[in-house]
């Protein structure tokens, strides 16, 4: 009986070894990978590889420490990286930069794991400051150097455009993070122009990437920087549509018409829609709102003339081209679509006439062509401030011959030769 207790006991106390044994050599693998990154001559490499293990090991997978060493690695190895370059030698940009975005990775881990309390025997919480505080100033030096900054100018050389969208997030994210509220952490890293501008490119890069819900996240930030508040709502305008939520889109296109009557990007794109579904008057509501808010925008009256044509009320529309060529007298496309209005309207005259009479048909002809000789002399405007141009030479070169002006219909003709 005493031996069989015995064995029982030597059977316990060796399991107690291999659990031991076990969770030791987890720890010990993490010392490892710190030394082989600490070294004069580190071995990145194997320090991975030793991490590795203790980062799937059910001992030290949770523990905040596990998760600090695997993030020094990289930390160490865009050190080791930067200083060759600062010794004037070839460094690889690529595994600098990917070394940066992992240590952040693992970092973010190890903070929370970090700050997950544990009790005492009176049910206090503890938490692991310290090593919150050596991670925090570790991304600082990250944010200060630009080092993500830098490394989204290395992928787009290398057209990786979600990579670049990750790298300029990655940067923006930092003051974002939990172990970054430390006012005296916030002093250290301004929100400026520069932060703002990043923030667009990785909008940009993401919406390259067709990354569409990373991209309205974006959106969603840099619309708080009131510099950048026009362009996230043309995001937002785009990446609805592309996202095949045609509602939204709509919904964000009026609200920034509200926002920013002066931006007539907004206001031509709620046109456009209305007049493709085939709501001209609703457009030209727009309009008027439009010019109400704003008057000083010569594009606002000649896209209501242009709308205005194409509900045959010709009179209106004159009005209004007027109106915009008398605020830019040099802009071709005004006097090109006042041409045509004039041409339409021409056209239109003969209509319903297939029953008439010879006479009373070149009766009307006659006073066609009287409307349409109305329009020349824009044709020709148009023609003079694009020259070279063969979209306003063409229009002038038809108006010529349904003139029956020979003369100058072979002149612009020869013209058109060198274009």
């Amino acid at each position: 009986m005493k031996i069989k207790n015995n064995m029982k006991k030597s059977v316990f106390l060796a399991a107690l070894v291999l659990i031991g044994t076990g969770c030791f050599a987890q720890k010990s693998a993490v010392r490892t990978a710190k030394n082989l990154a600490m070294q004069e001559t580190p071995d990145f490499d194997g320090a991975r590889a030793a991490i590795k293990q203790a980062l799937e090991n059910e001992e030290t997978k949770n523990q905040a420490e596990t998760w600090y060493v695997a993030g020094l690695i990289g930390y160490k190895q865009n050190e080791n990286i930067w200083l060759m370059g600062q010794m004037g030698q070839t460094i690889d940009n690529a595994a600098k930069g990917a070394a940066v975005e992992e240590s952040i990775n693992y970092w973010i881990k190890a903070d929370e794991l970090a700050m997950t309390p544990t009790y005492d025997k009176k049910g206090n919480p503890k938490y692991d400051t310290r090593t919150r505080k050596k991670i925090a100033e570790s991304i600082l030096e990250y944010f200060q150097r630009q080092d993500l900054a830098i490394y989204a100018s290395y992928l787009a050389e290398q057209n990786d455009d979600l990579g670049v969208a990750n790298a300029f997030k990655m940067h923006c994210d930092i003051p974002e993070l939990a172990m970054m509220q430390e006012p005296k952490m916030q002093e250290k890293m301004a929100k400026d122009t520069t932060y703002y501008q990043y923030m667009s490119y990785a909008l940009s890069y993401f919406y390259r990437a067709k990354a569409y819900d990373e991209a309205l996240k974006m959106a969603e930030r840099i619309a708080a920087d009131p510099a950048h508040e026009v362009t996230a709502y043309q995001y937002y305008y785009d990446l609805y549509k592309l996202k095949g939520e045609p509602e939204k889109a709509k919904a964000k296109l009026a609200e920034a018409v509200e926002k920013f009557p002066k931006e007539s990007w907004f206001i031509q794109n709620m046109i456009n829609d209305l007049v493709q579904a085939k709501d001209t008057l609703g457009a030209v509501a727009y309009l008027d709102k439009a010019i109400e808010s704003d008057p000083s925008q010569a594009q606002y009256y000649h896209t209501k003339a242009t709308l205005l044509s194409t509900l045959r009320r010709f009179d209106e529309a004159f009005t209004y081209f007027d109106k915009a060529i008398a605020m830019e007298p040099n802009n071709p496309e005004y006097y090109l679509n006042y041409a045509y209005a004039y041409s339409d309207k021409a056209t239109l005259m003969l209509d319903g006439t297939d029953n008439l009479s010879q006479k009373e048909y070149l009766a009307v002809k006659k006073q066609s062509d009287e409307v349409l000789k109305l329009a020349l002399p824009y044709y020709v405007k148009a023609h003079e401030l694009a020259p070279g141009d063969m979209q306003y030479a063409r229009a002038l070169r038809q108006c010529y011959y349904r003139l029956h002006m020979d003369k100058e219909y072979e002149a612009l003709s020869a013209e058109m030769q060198n274009y």
